[in-house]
């Protein structure tokens, strides 16, 4: 299985994250956060970006041949089409906060304005446990 994860802010989404991680041992954990972080300053277009995407997706498709579940955390929404077109079967997705467009796009929405790291975490426990 494989958890999209995007919306609210880099630091929510990576607590969220850590404290579903720390209840299942057998899932692997893909930031998409570092790959906007690491941007080379000479790629104007972008295509950088889109590439270490495209390679991203393909170490996730490993982990799952290995036998791991994978969460990836999207930090924009140009990215989410591409990682959806990369696991079309296997693609959960998840919007964290407060969007009426959300409920259209995503999966499921969690709104983790009015709810704790840990609350959010067992919001996701009982998605992939479906």
């Amino acid at each position: 299985m494989v958890l999209l994860l995007s919306g609210a802010t880099e630091m929510a989404r990576g607590l969220i994250v850590d404290e579903f991680l720390s209840g299942h041992p057998d899932w692997r954990h893909l930031a998409l956060e570092d790959l906007k972080n690491a941007q080379d300053e000479d790629d104007v277009i972008g295509m950088g970006e889109f590439f270490a995407l495209l390679i991203a997706c393909e170490c996730a498709k490993e982990a799952l041949k290995e036998g791991f579940n994978v969460v990836i955390t999207c930090p924009s929404a140009h990215m989410i089409d591409t990682v959806q077109e990369s696991f079309p079967k296997e693609l959960t997705s998840v919007y964290l906060g407060r969007s009426l467009k959300a409920q259209k796009t995503f999966d499921h929405v969690i709104d983790t304005k009015s709810q704790s790291a840990s609350a959010a975490s067992e919001l996701l426990h009982s998605i992939v446990s479906e």
